[in-house]
């Protein structure tokens, strides 16, 4: 059993962390089950403003749905916990799990346990309870972290912790069929609105090329981030096309702001753009130096406005050099980054001695 916070499809991070798993383990042998904790209806406006009776209420019938299903779980061999069971209070759903006795599997791709609060969420803030990712990890039956920083943190309260990065499907992320040496550059950058203040580090340097160089610069992303640049494009983020949205781009962006917070990301938007063998430029921040390998498969900066303007400018001017990165970038991802990668890493999470698969 499967327990996350939205639908099936509904979020990056399940569909990369998880999802995308559950057809092989199923051809493996296992039965799976994935219990969100919002329904679609309360997915939909979780982070509009305003709707606050409707988001109380689907929260509400989000811990019935919760309390119904322990007596379910009870049929499982493992319960896998996609963060939290709950968005808000104390542990009491992986309570009664432990209690019960269950296998419980902990999935942590982010720094949920430092707290941080946005306009969306202000109200809830107080009720997240940070306290309870620590407990869980504890007693939990593996842990599994997304990046070294969070293994490192998990392996303070539990022994059996494991890292799996988040992955792609090379059969979907795959390079565009052609790329035309005649068009004007193009940089980009995908996400959601909860990271689209990161690019606030390199809208400076964007701002000074805008004055030196042709380029044009593609955002995919829900929310429009808005730039006053001679050429820039808005395209809003859809599932069925995101990953043709992105193949107009010739370097890709990660920047990151330099807080704690940053250190428990996996640095996903150049694993993307990497698969696709578009060449990064990242922030020297977080998991950055870990997904791209400096002059090898991107560039890694330090987040001046200097430093980014001379590395992008270095890629503006240099097809070739992008040409080289983006392939060497797809055969690092494919190496590490990929299903193919960690399938074998992925099936041992749910095999213990005396069970076969």
């Amino acid at each position: 059993m499967f327990l996350c916070q939205y639908p099936h499809g509904g979020s990056p991070g399940q569909r990369f962390r998880f999802e995308q798993y559950l057809p092989i383990l199923e051809a493996h042998g296992f039965e799976v089950r994935q219990e969100p904790f919002l329904d679609a209806a309360t997915t939909r406006i979780i982070h509009q403003p305003g709707h606050t009776a409707r988001k109380v209420n689907g929260v509400l019938q989000g811990f019935v749905r919760r309390l119904a299903l322990l007596r379910e779980a009870r049929d499982f061999d493992f319960v896998f916990v996609h963060l939290e069971a709950a968005p808000i209070g104390p542990p009491l759903i992986e309570a009664a799990l432990f209690a019960m006795g269950k296998k419980v599997i902990y999935d942590i791709d982010d720094l949920i346990f430092v707290a941080r609060t946005q306009r969306e969420n202000r109200l809830a803030a107080p009720l997240r309870w940070r306290s309870k990712v620590a407990w869980t990890a504890k007693h939990a039956q593996r842990v599994v972290g997304v990046n070294p920083f969070l293994v490192e943190w998990a392996r303070q309260h539990n022994p059996d912790v494991r890292l799996i990065p988040t992955t792609i499907d090379p059969s979907r992320h795959r390079p565009p069929p052609e790329r035309s040496p005649t068009k004007v550059v193009t940089l980009g950058w995908t996400g959601t609105r909860t990271t689209a203040p990161y690019l606030d580090v390199v809208r400076e340097a964007l701002g000074e090329l805008d004055r030196t160089h042709e380029f044009a610069l593609r955002v995919v992303c829900d929310r429009d981030p808005g730039f006053m640049l001679k050429r820039y494009e808005f395209i809003r983020w859809a599932e069925k096309t995101e990953i043709e949205d992105l193949w107009p781009i010739d370097i890709g962006l990660m920047p990151v702001p330099d807080d704690g917070f940053s250190k428990g990301k996996v640095g996903f938007k150049a694993i993307q753009f990497s698969a696709l063998e578009i060449p990064s430029v990242v922030s020297d921040v977080g998991s950055g130096r870990e997904v791209v390998e400096d002059g090898v498969t991107g560039l890694v900066v330090k987040n001046t406005t200097e430093a980014w303007v001379t590395a992008l400018r270095r890629l503006l001017d240099a097809p070739e050099e992008r040409r080289r990165l983006g392939q060497c970038a797809r055969e690092r991802i494919l190496a590490t980054y990929s299903i193919p990668a960690q399938t074998k890493s992925y099936l041992s999470l749910f095999q213990d001695e005396g069970m076969t698969s």
